[in-house]
């Protein structure tokens, strides 16, 4: 994105965060949806939670005119266990006395980029920045289509891939969640583990 370009997004934009569930067991007497994060898993998200304690900075994030990234005021999460737990460790642990609410929503559960875009839509009115906590190919593909083809966001995600534990941020110019749609947002950042 050259910087006449970053200039005229708009102020008030807003953010998504978009998580890839950790490293999960393969299997779990319950089935798939039941599949808890293994050692490994647990390890990375708390380790992600942690860092983003010290906020978005501390990970390379930074929105379109260089502005910090705001925290998550909202999660929304597909029902599995792997995802619940992820994101308890990323948004709820390491000493934050006030983590964001976690929707649960039991229609992120293996959700298409479309599906998942319907939930992000849904957020309401009031938070600025929301996370998604998910599960691959819906995430990255929600991710990949939410950018701009104009700037070099996709390649970057493409490039980075989306591996477990992954977390890609991208600022979309639209007042209300509802408004969001495809093809406009800008990469602020993509991570994973180590962390």
């Amino acid at each position: 994105m050259t910087p006449e370009t970053r200039r005229a997004f708009p102020p008030g934009h807003l953010y998504l965060w978009v998580l890839r569930h950790a490293k999960a067991a393969s299997g779990a007497p319950g089935g798939d949806h039941e599949r808890p994060l293994t050692e490994r898993g647990a390890r990375d998200a708390a380790k992600l939670g942690t860092r983003l304690t010290a906020g978005a900075g501390s990970l390379a994030m930074a929105g379109p005119d260089g502005e910090p990234v705001p925290s998550p005021e909202l999660v929304l999460c597909s029902t599995a266990a792997r995802t619940v737990a992820t994101a308890a460790l990323v948004f709820g642990g390491a000493g934050d006395d006030d983590p964001p609410p976690l929707r649960r929503e039991r229609s992120l559960y293996g959700a298409s980029a479309p599906t998942a875009l319907s939930a992000v839509r849904e957020a309401g009115d009031g938070p600025r920045s929301v996370a998604i906590v998910g599960h691959n190919p819906g995430l990255f593909h929600l991710a990949w289509e939410l950018l701009d083809p104009e700037n070099d966001g996709r390649d970057r995600l493409t490039a980075h891939g989306f591996p477990t534990c992954t977390l890609a941020v991208v600022a979309l110019p639209a007042p209300a969640w509802s408004e969001v749609g495809p093809a406009s947002g800008w990469l602020c950042g993509v991570t994973s583990p180590p962390y």
